[in-house]
């Protein structure tokens, strides 16, 4: 009897042995940590010393700048550019009246849509139409033509004046010794909202 069970525990103790031999080499947490670590990829690990708060700001910068290029319609892009979107766009609003140009001393300086003015850009200040308004405005008498985005409120200047225009823009009409000059000003596309009409 006592034999019988020294062979059951021994044959026991075998398996037990067995068992363990078919495992795979115990890992310690570090070689853990390292083959993790191996396989995330490294765009998506973050340092643990930036904090989601800075994180969520940086997206609602980011996200803020989008709505004020939108809302500038873009102020970068030059009259060539616009030219080849836009020439053969159809006149929704007819416009006649003079033009004159910003000084010098605005560079910089904020507009009404909130784009800094950028005197090499093609942009215009209009007195309602909607920020990103595309204009083509051409110079009665002289036939230069120039595209231009709204990005600004005015002019303010004498009665007649309907538009004024960055440097730029200015020069491509040639109106830059003169000052002031009649246009034509066409709308092509309207910028975020249609003015509405006065009620006459």
């Amino acid at each position: 009897m006592r034999r019988s069970l020294w062979l059951v525990a021994a044959a026991w103790w075998l398996l037990q042995l067995g068992a363990c031999g078919d495992q795979p080499d115990a890992k310690t947490p570090h070689a853990v940590r390292s083959s993790r670590a191996a396989r995330t990829p490294r765009a998506r690990r973050e340092r643990p010393d930036a904090p989601a708060v800075q994180r969520l700001e940086a997206s609602e910068n980011a996200d803020e700048s989008r709505s004020h290029a939108r809302g500038a319609g873009d102020a970068g892009v030059t009259s060539e550019q616009l030219a080849q979107r836009y020439g053969r766009a159809r006149a929704l609003t007819v416009l006649q009246g003079s033009g004159s140009y910003y000084a010098d001393k605005f560079a910089g300086r904020p507009t009404a849509s909130g784009a800094p003015y950028e005197p090499n850009g093609f942009t215009a200040a209009h007195r309602t139409l909607p920020f990103g308004t595309v204009l083509r405005v051409t110079r009665l008498g002289g036939g230069q033509q120039v595209y231009v985005r709204v990005t600004d409120r005015g002019p303010y200047g004498p009665r007649g004046r309907i538009l004024d225009l960055s440097r730029a823009a200015a020069a491509q009409l040639g109106m830059l010794r003169a000052g002031v000059a009649k246009l034509e000003v066409e709308v092509v596309e309207y910028g975020a909202q249609k003015p509405r009409r006065r009620k006459r």
